[in-house]
C-alpha cells in the first residue's frame, strides 16, 4: 500500500480494459446530503412532490408523476442512507473487503464498469503485492463518459487512507508536510472524512472511537478552563455539549447516526493535530505560539509617524491581530472574543461623542 509523500512522483494511472484508475481523497467528495438532478423527473420538483405525497397514500387511484426505475438486479449491493439523506451502496466482495460506490447500481451499463474497475483494482493489488483485510473500505467512483475509475482505500484499523501506487500529495490534494508523522495525521482525517460520508460499513468500530474522543474532549475541557490561549478549536462549553452527547450515545454506539458525528468530530481532531504539529519537535502549546518561522515586517516612517501621532494605537491593534493570527492559523473562539471587544468599544465611543 502506499501513502503520499512531497517528492515529485508521477501517478501512474492504469487503463487496462479501457478504464483509467486515478486516486482521490475522501475531502475531494461533496458533502453528504448534497441535491443533484435526478433523470427520472418528468415533471418540476413542485408537482414531483406534490403528487408524490399523493402517490404514496392514494397509490391506486392517483398516477405518479415520474417514470418508474427498470428493475435491474443489484448484484449484490445494498443500498444504505446517510442520516443526511445521500444515498450509497456497498457489498462485501469475494476476499472479505467492503465496496462503497454513490453509483446508481441498478443501471447495467454502471454495473458492468464497477465490476471492470474491481476486477482491475484487483489485479494491481496482487501486482503490487498489496493484502487488502477485512478491515479495508474500498470507495470507487465510476464515470462513463470518460471511462474512469476514481479510488481510495480507508484502513480501519489504521485509520488512514492508501492507494495502490505512489502519488504525490499536489496530485491528490494534501497539504504539504515535512514528516511522516504529520503526513499522517491529514489522512486520519480524511478517513473520519469516509466514515462520516459512510457510516454503514464503519459502525462496528464506533466504540472505540466514541471512548477515545471521550477522553480526548475532556482533556480540552480542561485546558480550556485552566489556560486562556489553548489550541483546541471549541472551548470548555462546547467541549462539554460535546461530551453529554457522547454519554447519552453509548447505548447506541453502532448506530449509523451515532458513527457520523462521532467521525466528523474527530476530523476535527485530526486537523487539529496536524495544524499543531502533534507529536513533532516544535509543536504549538498555545494559540499564540508560532511554529514556523515568518519573516519581520518593518514599517515605514511615514506609518511610525502616524502610529505616534495617534498614541501608538495602531501598535496596539497590529499586535492584537498578531496574536489572533499565527502561521496563518485563526481560532474562531479568540476571533468572536476579539471582534465581540471590537464592538463593544465602538459602541462606548459612538455614545460618548453624542
Amino acid at each position: 500500500m502506499y501513502y503520499p509523500s512531497n517528492e515529485s512522483v508521477a501517478v501512474k494511472n492504469d487503463n487496462s480494459d479501457g478504464i483509467n484508475l486515478l486516486p482521490i481523497l475522501p475531502a475531494s467528495r461533496r458533502r453528504p446530503g448534497e441535491t443533484h438532478i435526478d433523470h427520472y423527473f418528468t415533471r418540476s420538483p413542485l408537482q414531483f412532490s406534490v403528487r408524490l405525497l399523493f402517490s404514496i397514500t392514494l397509490h391506486e387511484t392517483v398516477g405518479y408523476s415520474f417514470c418508474p426505475r427498470p428493475s435491474y438486479r443489484s448484484q449484490g449491493w445494498t443500498v444504505s442512507v446517510h442520516p443526511e439523506g445521500k444515498r450509497y451502496a456497498h457489498k462485501i466482495t469475494e476476499d472479505r473487503i467492503s465496496v462503497i460506490t454513490e453509483a446508481h447500481v441498478t443501471d447495467p451499463g454502471i454495473t458492468e464498469l464497477l465490476e471492470g474497475s474491481l476486477a482491475m483494482i484487483r489485479v494491481l493489488a496482487a501486482k503490487e503485492d498489496v493484502h487488502l483485510s477485512e478491515t479495508t473500505d474500498l470507495f470507487v467512483e465510476v464515470d462513463e463518459d470518460s471511462r474512469s475509475c476514481s479510488y481510495w482505500f480507508a484502513d480501519h484499523a489504521h485509520r488512514t487512507i492508501f492507494w495502490l501506487r505512489p502519488v504525490d500529495t499536489n496530485t491528490v490534494g494534501l497539504p504539504d508536510s515535512y514528516s511522516k508523522r504529520r503526513i499522517q495525521y491529514a489522512l486520519e482525517e480524511n478517513y473520519w472524512t469516509h466514515v462520516e460520508m459512510f457510516p454503514a460499513t464503519a459502525s462496528q468500530y464506533s466504540m472505540t472511537a466514541l471512548n477515545d474522543l471521550h477522553v480526548i474532549l475532556l482533556n480540552a475541557r480542561a485546558d480550556a478552563l485552566t489556560s486562556d490561549i489553548p489550541t483546541f478549536p471549541y472551548t470548555a462549553e462546547e467541549c462539554d455539549r460535546f461530551i453529554n452527547l457522547l454519554q447519552c450515545s453509548k447505548e447506541n454506539v453502532s448506530n449509523p447516526y451515532v458513527t457520523t458525528f462521532v467521525a466528523r468530530l474527530w476530523a476535527v481532531v485530526a486537523n487539529h493535530r496536524f495544524s499543531t504539529h502533534f507529536g513533532e519537535d516544535h509543536y504549538r502549546m498555545s494559540s499564540i505560539h508560532s511554529v514556523v518561522e515568518a519573516p519581520a515586517v518593518k514599517r515605514g516612517l511615514i506609518l511610525t509617524a502616524i502610529s505616534k501621532a495617534l498614541f501608538n494605537l495602531p501598535v496596539e491593534d497590529r499586535g492584537r491581530n498578531e496574536r489572533l493570527w499565527v502561521n496563518e492559523l485563526v481560532y474562531s473562539s479568540a476571533w468572536r472574543k476579539f471582534i465581540s471587544g471590537v464592538l463593544q468599544q465602538t459602541i462606548w465611543v459612538s455614545k460618548t461623542l453624542r
